[in-house]
């Protein structure tokens, strides 16, 4: 079985759809990790929202939603009125733009998110967060860690269990060694053996007009492809 790993869709449907057609998934065999941040920014939230419903319902298990920092603050939002204040900002309105253009409110998505998303996923030759990690268990890590951490990524100190993120905005793909050197960019449409330790990011930024970079593991081995 086939692990495909989307980095930060961030409301780019198309752009998504053309990466899984690119990639050839396989609805009925292959797994799918989304490494959070589904929405905000792009024009297509609520389609990307539905979407993900529909794909859950089918591939129950084998689709892995994790919590990113945008999930975070559309949970909040229903909390506080600065976590209101503060998605709106950070997630430029587009969301409720998207959802309004279809007639419908947030409150399926707060629930959905609520019930399905993960804060981590792990397995034995790889893990997934959606923004950093720590020389420590995760199931140890702190949430700020997991979803909204910048800057332990970039400083290149992490040595363990090899590790897929996204969060951090990149021109391409790069595997953050744990040497404390500067990353490694990968643009490889072929396949590679696969790390065993460090951190490799896979978010590319889509919503700020670059690209959406999904990571395929197949056993020992890995590819990436790029929309």
């Amino acid at each position: 079985m086939r692990t495909i790993i989307i980095g930060d869709i961030h409301g780019c449907f198309d752009e998504w759809i053309q990466l899984l057609h690119k990639v050839n998934f396989d609805v009925e065999h292959d797994k799918l990790i989304l490494l959070g941040d589904l929405m905000d920014r792009g024009k297509d939230s609520y389609k990307v929202f539905q979407t993900a419903i529909t794909l859950k319902e089918t591939m129950k298990d084998r689709m892995v939603v994790l919590k990113g920092s945008h999930e975070k603050m559309i949970l909040d939002n229903s909390k506080k009125i600065k976590d209101r204040i503060l998605w709106r900002i950070v997630g430029k309105g587009a969301t409720l733009r998207s959802f309004r253009r279809y007639g419908e409110n947030m409150q399926e998505t707060v629930e959905w998110f609520k019930k399905h998303c993960v804060p981590y996923y792990e397995t034995v030759g790889f893990q997934c967060v959606h923004a950093a990690v720590k020389n420590e268990k995760l199931a140890e890590q702190d949430e700020y860690t997991l979803l909204m951490d910048h800057k332990l990524t970039r400083r290149n100190l992490y040595g363990g269990k090899l590790t897929v993120t996204g969060h951090i905005h990149l021109k391409e793909p790069t595997w953050f060694d744990g040497t404390g050197g500067k990353g490694i960019r990968l643009n490889y449409r072929q396949w590679l053996s696969l790390p065993q330790a460090g951190v490799i990011c896979i978010d590319t930024a889509c919503a700020e007009g670059n690209k959406l970079t999904a990571m395929v593991i197949q056993g020992e081995h890995y590819y990436l492809e790029f929309v």
